[in-house]
């Protein structure tokens, strides 16, 4: 066995994976990190609380019990210049009120930088560690969350359904494990710093873009980021001269209008580069065009601020990582279509 190079470490801070577990077939927390382990094979050490992994949510009892061990969890891993990455294996509820106590300030001590990987209620936690000089951030799915996203590409793509062979749950568990493999093959190039740029495919609906630019990203679920406006943690998505990302679901319009006018009063608008949309939909019902006709109420008057679709990220399969406090480039292609492309970090910086 070759030496393994630190800790990718899991956190589950948000929902329960009780569901994923009963998808995958196992009893809890020690075959789920031996499943992962098998993924990665010698080259890392697969860590997490065990306990947290395992804890149930009642929606109806404050969702979670654990809030100073879930907290004490993300403090250890950040914390730990052992741990390259650390993995949020699923979103879901309960995490934003536990933001106060996690211990950021101890990414100051650590002797190399850390990877995040996280999206929809972790948007906070990518977002703060991304703006810190030892931290990598990277809005990208969590790996439970393929469960939701397989099934509905079969439906909303494949076009199958319960009347089919197979099911859309069916093709879901046929494919789940490979694409899980593949998920965790993604971030340790990322880590390393190795394999081919990732792009991002997006169409400019509005505005007027140069050919080739730069950019840097924050942002993420519209709902949890409006959180963090007018927190102690606002400087971490300060939209100056950035892009914001912006996706959403299960949510009804006139919900979603309300987050739109949270950035508004906060001038977002006025201050930012560009917005990046990516998916937004509501069961079957896609919400992307809603979404952008609402913008155009909420963008001060004469605006040409550029806005740019994408359907790669959000809660949608396949889903694109895309950097958070990171250049990226952005390029338009002979079709007029733009391409966001970003390099893996140097090893160097890990």
């Amino acid at each position: 066995m070759r030496m393994m190079r630190g800790a990718i470490h899991l956190i589950a801070p948000a929902g329960s994976l009780g569901s994923f577990y009963a998808v995958l077939g196992i009893k809890g927390a020690a075959q789920l990190i031996a499943l992962v382990q098998e993924c990665v094979g010698d080259a890392y050490r697969i860590t997490a609380d065990q306990a947290i992994l395992d804890a149930e949510e009642d929606e109806l009892q404050a969702g979670r019990t654990d809030d100073a061990a879930r907290a004490g969890d993300i403090t250890a891993a950040l914390a730990d210049s052992n741990v390259r990455a650390i993995v949020a294996v699923r979103g879901g509820a309960w995490f934003t009120r536990i933001l106060p106590r996690i211990g950021f300030s101890v990414l100051d001590r650590r002797e190399s930088p850390v990877a995040v990987f996280g999206f929809s209620e972790l948007t906070p936690l990518v977002n703060i560690v991304g703006a810190h000089r030892n931290g990598l951030a990277f809005y990208d799915m969590g790996p439970a969350f393929l469960v939701y996203g397989l099934k509905r590409h079969a439906v909303m793509v494949l076009g199958l359904s319960d009347a089919t062979d197979p099911t859309p749950d069916e093709w879901m568990r046929a494919n789940l494990c490979h694409h899980i493999r593949d998920y965790f093959r993604r971030v340790i190039e990322i880590i390393e710093g190795r394999g081919e740029p990732i792009t991002l495919p997006a169409r400019l609906v509005r505005g007027v873009l140069a050919d080739r630019f730069d950019a840097i990203f924050i942002g993420g679920n519209l709902t949890v980021l409006s959180t963090m406006i007018g927190s102690r943690y606002e400087e971490c998505i300060d939209p100056c001269r950035k892009w914001i990302v912006l996706e959403d679901f299960n949510d009804k319009p006139e919900r979603l209008d309300r987050f739109l006018a949270h950035l508004t009063l906060a001038e977002y608008w006025e201050r930012c580069a560009g917005v990046l949309l990516g998916d937004f939909h509501h069961g079957d019902r896609d919400l992307g065009p809603a979404v952008l006709t609402m913008l155009e109420y909420h963008l001060p008057p004469e605006s040409r601020l550029p806005v740019l679709v994408t359907p790669e990220v959000g809660h949608t399969w396949p889903m694109t990582p895309i950097p958070l406090h990171r250049a990226a480039s952005l390029s338009r292609g002979p079709d007029g279509e733009y391409c966001v492309c970003w390099s893996v970090p140097a090893p160097a910086r890990l």
